[in-house]
């Protein structure tokens, strides 16, 4: 034991300059360290009511985006539906125009199919009257032929 006495001594000794020199520097330590913790608890507070502040804010804004957004889709239905609506329309105005087009092309080409199927059959019908007339006639027939020709020829002038 009294080899432990003597480091005793020594060690209360070191401690009781230590804590006698030291008192102050680790009160003004403890201090600042306690001031420095204090000032950055109520910045961390502020920022804490900052980021709860934005973070009400952006929430309320993406509800509002939710409701434009619906209202952005409602309002592209009712254009696409107004779209359609005239699209069909203009399709309808359309088609009647072609359908109209359509039976007066036709009603052109028919006129124009009926005589020259007219002309066609005529000259045929006069062919085939000239040669039925070669083939019938006789001699005293065009004799007699050309003498009406010749009164009514006469009678005119």
């Amino acid at each position: 034991m009294s080899g432990l006495l003597a480091p005793t001594v020594n060690l209360s000794i070191l401690i009781g300059i230590m804590v006698y020199y030291l008192r102050a520097p680790i009160r003004a330590f403890v201090s600042d360290r306690h001031n420095t913790l204090r000032d950055e608890l109520h910045r961390v507070r502020d920022l804490l009511a900052q980021a709860q502040t934005k973070y009400n804010e952006f929430t309320g804004k993406l509800k509002s985006m939710d409701a434009e957004i619906i209202s952005l889709r409602e309002q592209a239905k009712q254009d696409a539906a107004a779209s359609k609506t005239r699209i069909i329309a203009d399709a309808k105005k359309l088609s009647t125009t072609i359908v109209t087009d359509a039976r007066a092309s036709a009603q052109g080409l028919y006129g124009q199919l009926k005589s020259e199927l007219f002309a066609e059959i005529g000259a045929q019908v006069l062919d085939r009257a000239e040669v039925l007339m070669r083939e019938r006639l006789t001699g005293d027939d065009r004799v007699r032929i050309r003498q009406e020709f010749s009164k009514q020829v006469e009678s005119v002038q």
